[in-house]
């Protein structure tokens, strides 16, 4: 299968869009910032008082979401500059 380096630049646009919004997805879908930490309710067992436990986690925000489309909408656009043809090269 050979395919030009126009059509492998977009499969490569695609891919980084898909892989992105993947990624997005699953860890969480945040709709706002990036977090690199989340809180989570707890009660103390002996009052009864609820309070917010800080947790390390990372969640990829719609910053993430923006610059993935961002950088695979750059490289669908350079393969613009590139030939429709296959490269063709020759044996000695």
């Amino acid at each position: 299968m050979k395919f030009s380096i126009r059509t492998a630049t977009r499969l490569l646009a695609l891919f980084i869009l898909s892989s992105c919004l993947f990624w997005w997805w699953f860890s969480g879908a945040e709709m706002g910032w990036t977090k690199t930490y989340v809180t989570t309710p707890a009660t103390d067992e002996i009052t009864g008082i609820v309070y917010e436990v800080k947790q390390e986690k990372f969640v990829p925000g719609l910053d993430f979401v923006v610059g993935g489309t961002g950088l695979s909408f750059t490289i669908f656009a350079a393969s613009f500059l590139f030939s429709r043809k296959p490269h063709q090269f020759k044996k000695p």
